[in-house]
């Protein structure tokens, strides 16, 4: 997996030196994602990137809680490193590579469920629209094309939220 992160690091790096441009900003906000699958979830974080041009990179850290109709409540939080393509006025497409920390159904030795680091790549695409100048909504659909087992995520993943451009 250490080679796939490698990979998506290099390019974001190699996308984000080639595409550097005068009007090139910096952006931050967050997002809520939410969903309702043998239990409530709902996912929090906020954002940090950099837009150039069509080109949008950055990260967002991550906390999710997890309500199940049939188990334990549980927690995850983690980051994502996500790259956005306007390829026509305000429509996008949307990649990310995430590393969760997960509880897992293993009990330990202290009576307590071990945790665990996984991997996801959501990919799909969103709509963004303009408040004011610098301030925009957005929402968008992924599909988590590595979804693990133990993901508290589901299929289709909704998220919308706020982004402001300094």
């Amino acid at each position: 997996m250490n080679k796939a992160k490698n990979l998506l690091v290099l390019i974001t790096i190699i996308l984000f030196s080639g595409y550097y441009t005068s009007s090139a900003q910096v952006f931050t906000g967050g997002s809520i994602g939410m969903h309702y699958d043998d239990g409530f979830y709902i996912d929090a974080a906020p954002m940090l990137g950099y837009r150039a041009g069509i080109l949008d990179v950055g990260v967002s850290p991550f906390y999710s809680y997890r309500e199940y109709e049939t188990r334990p409540s549980s927690y995850a939080y983690g980051n994502r490193i996500f790259m956005q393509l306007t390829f026509i006025p305000n429509v996008f497409i949307h990649g990310e590579f995430e590393a969760s920390n997960v509880a897992t159904s293993v009990i330990g030795p202290d009576g307590k469920r071990e945790r665990k680091w996984i991997t996801g790549l959501p990919v799909g695409g969103g709509y963004r629209y303009s408040l004011t100048e610098r301030t925009q909504a957005y929402g968008m659909i992924l599909y988590d094309i590595m979804l693990d087992p133990e993901s508290p995520v589901r299929n289709p993943i909704i998220r919308g939220g706020m982004v402001y451009s300094f």
